[in-house]
């Protein structure tokens, strides 16, 4: 044998051992710790639902889920993280409409793509916003409050946990489909939003219903409807805003998992189907729900449809507004 076939023959040799190395690899999937990897602070509604599927996850693959929170920059440090780590599975980012579909379009500079850095795995959750108003304004629905406004060009006053947020950019979708004048006011966190608009120092915000509901059910706020398309089955007797007047109108704040761009599809397939399982148990289903949360999945290619158009619908909120970075 020539020194050319011979050549020929170890560097098909090195190829072939190297893919029966990764085909090992990805058969074995999990064989070290997994790291999941959370984009806001410990002990928020987003931190507790992903520990919950971590502990899930854990049990289900015999590997430790190592919950990482790297909040910063409204998500942006942790999808910079993911996105610079190695694409092998074994760091999952717990990613959310405000990381991967607002801040990328709200913010100027960002180091990473939503669309090009990641490979979805599946939705798990889907949660409404909740419209609520000072118990001292005039109004008892959606059309009252569109009324008043149109009354009173710019005079009311709407919160938010944060410019740039999901529901800072729910009021301004508001104000957009209604076309009405009002004034946003940002906050450092749904906390002192709520108690401004509790003190009436705001007139309303579009608020988690996590921390919201329980000021409702004490009668220190009036809610007049939920965000999504749907009726939410935690509040049924809640009219949706496009039911009450602004038909199209929807804010449907979502969390699901994705890895690094590149990830071999075996493994995002072993990660697609544990996700499936660890989302279908009932006991961790009836958590999600009793916190206002609606829990689904999808598949990858479902989730990477709707994550490209969640980015173009905020991007087009986002310029038709005018907001900006603080």
């Amino acid at each position: 044998m020539g020194k050319g076939n011979m050549r020929r023959e170890l560097l098909l040799a090195t190829a072939l051992l190297a893919l029966s190395g990764l085909a090992g690899a990805q058969a074995d999937y999990p064989s070290k710790p997994i790291r999941m990897v959370i984009p806001y602070a410990v002990g928020g509604a987003v931190d507790i639902m992903g520990r919950a599927i971590a502990k899930e996850l854990s049990e289900l693959t015999g590997q430790n889920v190592i919950v990482e929170n790297k909040g910063g920059a409204g998500g942006a440090l942790a999808a910079v993280d993911v996105a610079r780590s190695p694409a092998d599975g074994y760091t999952l980012f717990f990613g959310a409409t405000g990381p991967l579909a607002i801040v990328p379009v709200v913010q100027s500079k960002v180091a990473f793509d939503p669309i090009k850095d990641f490979t979805p795995v599946t939705l798990v959750a889907t949660t409404p916003y909740v419209l609520v108003v000072n118990n001292n304004l005039p109004v008892k629905t959606v059309a009252d409050l569109i009324a008043l406004a149109r009354s009173k060009p710019g005079t009311l006053n709407f919160a938010s946990a944060g410019t740039g947020g999901p529901d800072h950019l729910a009021g301004e979708l508001f104000k957009l489909s209604a076309n009405l004048q009002m004034q946003h006011v940002p906050y450092k966190g749904a906390g002192p939003a709520l108690a401004d608009v509790v003190a009436g120092q705001v007139q309303m915000e579009f608020a988690s219903p996590l921390p919201a509901m329980p000021l409702v059910e004490a009668g220190r706020l009036r809610l007049l409807a939920v965000t999504t398309p749907q009726r939410s089955a935690a509040l049924p007797q809640t009219p949706t805003v496009a039911e009450s007047g602004l038909p199209g109108y929807d804010v449907t704040p979502w969390y699901g998992f994705l890895v690094r761009f590149g990830t071999p599809p075996a493994i995002v397939r072993r990660l697609h189907a544990d996700l499936v399982k660890v989302m279908s148990k009932d006991d961790l289903r009836d958590s999600l729900k009793k916190r206002g949360l609606d829990p689904k999945t999808s598949t990858p290619e479902e989730f990477a449809t709707f994550l490209a158009a969640e980015v173009g619908k905020w991007g087009k909120v986002v310029r038709d507004a005018n907001v900006r970075a603080e």
